[in-house]
C-alpha cells in the first residue's frame, strides 16, 4: 500500500482545482511510514467522539482537527478521509459566509473524497494509467460509498453556492460525472444513503439542460425515491422544503415541509448530528 504525504497531497490538489474547467489529474506522493496502528485507532476514536459532538461551528473545527490528526498518523486511514470530506462541505455551506471562502472548502472536500477513492488499489491503478475519477468509477466498491457520495455532493454545493454563471456552463458536464459517480453508488450499494443518494440524482436531472441529459420526470423519480428511502433520515424532507419545492415553484409545499422539519425532535433521526443540527436550523431560518 503506497502511503502519501498529506502537506504535499492537499496543496497539490488545491492547486490543480483552482481553475474554472477542472482537468483532474493525479498528484499524491508517496508519504512517510504509517506509525503505531494502535495510535491511530485511538485517535480515531477521539476523533469520532468529537464529531458525534459537533452541534455548532466551533466543534465542528475541533472535529476536524481531530480527524487531521489520524492522518498524520495514518494518511490512507479511509474512514477519516470520507469523514474530513463531508465536514468540509457542511462547514462550506453551513459556517461560511464568504464565496471564496466556500470554495476553498468544497474543494478541500473533493480532495479527501477522491484520496478515500485512491485507497481503493484497483481505482489508484486506473488514476495512475491516466483515467479521471469519473471513468475509473467501474472498479469502485461499496466500501467507498461514502467516498463517493461526498464527491458528488461536494461538486453539486460548489456549483450551487460558488460558481458564476459562466463557470457553471463551461463546467456542466461535471454533473454527468456526478451522475456516472451516482450510478455507481446505486450498482454496488443500493440501500446506501438514506435517500441522499436519490436527492443528488434528482439535482443532476434538473440542473442538467435536455441537451445534455437532463431530464425533469426523472429528477421527479429520484426525488420521489429519495423520500421513500429516508423514512428515519431528516434530509430528504428539508430536500423537498429547501431546493425541489422551490424548483418547481410550489412555495406553500416549500413553507410546510420547511415547518416539518423545523420542529422535528432530531433525535429521532439517523443523519450525523451536525447535519441533522443544520437541516433543522437552515429550516428555520429559511422561514423567518
Amino acid at each position: 500500500m503506497r502511503h502519501f504525504s498529506t502537506p504535499i497531497l492537499l496543496i497539490a490538489m488545491l492547486l490543480f482545482l483552482s481553475g474554472c474547467a477542472k482537468q483532474w489529474q493525479p498528484t499524491w506522493q508517496p508519504a512517510t511510514a504509517l506509525k503505531s496502528q494502535q495510535s491511530a485507532n485511538q485517535l480515531l476514536e477521539q476523533a469520532r467522539e468529537k464529531y458525534a459532538r459537533a452541534d455548532n461551528g466551533e466543534k465542528l473545527s475541533a472535529s476536524i482537527q481531530a480527524y487531521q490528526a489520524v492522518l498524520k498518523v495514518d494518511p490512507n486511514n479511509y474512514e477519516a478521509l470520507q469523514t474530513l470530506s463531508t465536514q468540509y462541505i457542511l462547514r462550506g455551506t453551513a459556517y461560511t459566509e464568504k464565496k471564496s471562502e466556500k470554495e476553498k472548502c468544497f474543494k478541500q472536500a473533493i480532495v479527501y473524497a477522491e484520496w478515500a477513492m485512491y485507497t481503493n488499489p484497483h481505482f489508484r491503478e486506473k488514476i495512475e494509467q491516466g483515467q479521471k475519477p469519473w471513468q475509473a468509477v467501474d472498479v469502485l466498491t461499496a466500501r467507498e460509498s461514502e467516498a463517493m457520495l461526498f464527491w458528488v455532493t461536494a461538486i453539486q454545493y460548489e456549483f450551487k453556492e460558488v460558481m458564476s454563471l459562466y463557470a457553471k456552463i463551461i463546467n456542466i458536464d461535471r454533473l454527468n460525472h456526478a451522475l456516472t459517480m451516482i450510478n455507481r453508488i446505486q450498482e454496488v450499494n443500493p440501500q446506501f444513503g438514506g435517500g441522499a443518494v436519490e436527492f443528488c440524482k434528482a439535482i443532476c436531472y434538473y440542473a442538467l439542460p435536455s441537451s445534455k441529459g437532463g431530464d425533469k420526470h426523472q429528477g421527479d423519480l429520484a426525488m420521489q425515491q429519495a423520500v421513500a428511502h429516508g423514512d428515519n433520515w431528516l434530509l430528504p424532507r428539508w430536500a423537498l422544503g429547501k431546493y425541489y419545492y422551490p424548483i418547481r415553484g410550489e412555495d406553500l409545499k416549500s413553507q410546510q415541509e420547511l415547518a416539518w422539519v423545523a420542529n422535528q425532535d432530531i433525535t429521532r433521526f439517523n443523519d450525523p448530528l451536525p447535519w441533522r443540527v443544520h437541516f433543522r436550523d437552515n429550516a428555520q431560518q429559511l422561514l423567518q
